[in-house]
């Protein structure tokens, strides 16, 4: 489970954000309300779900995009060569970041059950700090150190091998372009890196609005996941769907860039071209196909792109971060996903979603409590993006039974808790 995750100087994002997906607000005990159960003495609860909603170009997305970013620095990190260069997101608006890094961190508990907190700092040319900690199960233990590294110089510690040659010959084989923990997670002798790893390779990020059906339909194609729960999730959502079918496509010189990403993917199940048809049944009950990117509406093409990572996030228990979540979806339906994570019937392997939207109706205490709602802010001296909870505000931090008939959108709309777009057209256009 995701626990917290901090960035600074990446994007619209000068000084460090931090999200904490742990309730800051205590729940009676016999409530436990949108509360998962980490199995973790020392950190022991977790928040199911997270909203993050804001102005348009207040940063909503650049959180999201910050621990995307990492994931795919993690995911490449073992194959690149010295002379690569790491993709310059730091704040531009400011000469004082100019020669800052780029700093990731994020706590965490993997498949192994045991916790973890990962430390990345990089400019373009190099890493400049990587530390990786396991935080004990017992309060008061001291965490152990296992990578810690400040420029060139790296420690590893001696639990990750009995031979300290191994360990110098390691640490002089990692490139300034490398992370330690993906290099040893790519020797394959320690599962631990292997744990690490594979909890940031299972997060599953999804930009909505334009998340392509060519991906789910490759899960789906290569019986990632069974089709029948595709379609259970579709008429659940009243999509009157009788079946799906793909074709694929011939390769063409035009391919798109998500065509040449899938057609060039390492993944077995993730290398094809194909078109996706709904199957329907007219009012004679014969069957009628109409093609996805062509005859669907915009609503029932994001909830089937969507789909695919609701069910193994689902399934999987890991992270789904989902951005602009609320296009072409009805408030409704939007609701009824979230249920799907903060309810624990169907959410028992301790899922996450995280999302932004500009749907105010999830401010509403009887979906989400206001720890679980954030918000994103420009400011209007230095232009950095802030992120800041609900639950700060006084007067709305309740998670009580009796309290949570309190629906909060109407006093964001009326500008209590600022992150709305200040528009003056009083004057005309």
């Amino acid at each position: 489970m995701l626990l917290e995750f901090s960035v600074a100087n990446f994007r619209s994002i000068g000084e460090e954000q931090t999200l904490y997906m742990q309730p800051a607000i205590k729940s009676k005990k016999d409530d436990n309300y949108n509360i998962l159960q980490t199995g973790i003495k020392r950190e022991p609860e977790a928040l199911p779900c997270v909203a993050i909603l804001g102005a348009n170009a207040s940063g909503k997305s650049n959180i999201l995009k910050a621990l995307s970013s990492l994931k795919e620095i993690i995911q490449t990190s073992a194959l690149r060569q010295k002379d690569d260069l790491f993709e310059d997101n730091r704040f531009r608006l400011n000469p004082i970041y100019t020669n800052k890094p780029t700093c990731f961190r994020t706590k965490f508990t993997a498949i192994n059950g045991h916790m973890y907190q990962y430390w990345l700092e990089l400019v373009p040319e190099k890493i400049i700090r990587e530390k990786l900690t396991v935080i004990p199960n017992t309060k008061g233990a001291r965490e152990v150190i296992l990578i810690n590294r400040k420029q060139n110089k790296i420690d590893l510690h001696r639990s990750i091998h009995p031979q300290k040659k191994f360990l110098d010959m390691w640490k002089a084989e990692i490139n300034n372009q490398q992370t330690a923990l993906a290099y040893l997670d790519n020797k394959g002798e320690i599962s631990t890196f292997k744990d690490i790893t594979t909890w940031f390779n299972r997060l599953l990020i999804s930009h909505t609005a334009n998340f392509p059906s060519l991906i789910t339909a490759n899960v789906v194609n290569s019986k990632v996941i069974e089709k029948e729960q595709i379609i259970s999730l579709l008429k659940s959502a009243d999509i009157n769907i009788h079946d799906i079918s793909f074709k694929k496509k011939n390769n063409s010189k035009k391919n798109t860039p998500i065509e040449e990403y899938v057609l060039n993917s390492p993944d077995k199940w993730f290398n094809s071209l194909l078109t996706t048809n709904f199957i329907h049944l007219d009012i004679h009950g014969n069957k009628t196909s109409l093609d996805l990117q062509n005859e669907e509406s915009n609503g029932t093409q994001t909830i089937f792109n969507i789909s695919s990572s609701i069910i193994m996030s689902l399934k999987m228990g890991t992270q789904l971060i989902l951005d602009e979540f609320n296009s072409a979806l009805h408030p409704y339906l939007v609701r009824k996903i979230i249920q799907l994570f903060t309810n624990k019937e169907t959410n028992p392997n301790g899922a996450q979603l995280i999302f932004a939207t500009h749907d105010v109706t999830v401010m509403d205490k009887t979906l989400l409590r206001p720890d679980e709602i954030y918000f994103t802010e420009k400011d209007k001296e230095t232009f950095e993006t802030r992120l800041f909870s609900l639950s700060e505000f006084k007067g709305v931090g309740s998670v009580a039974k009796n309290d949570r008939g309190q629906k909060l959108y109407k006093d964001y709309l009326d500008g209590r808790f600022g992150a709305v777009p200040e528009v003056d057209w009083d004057g005309g256009l």
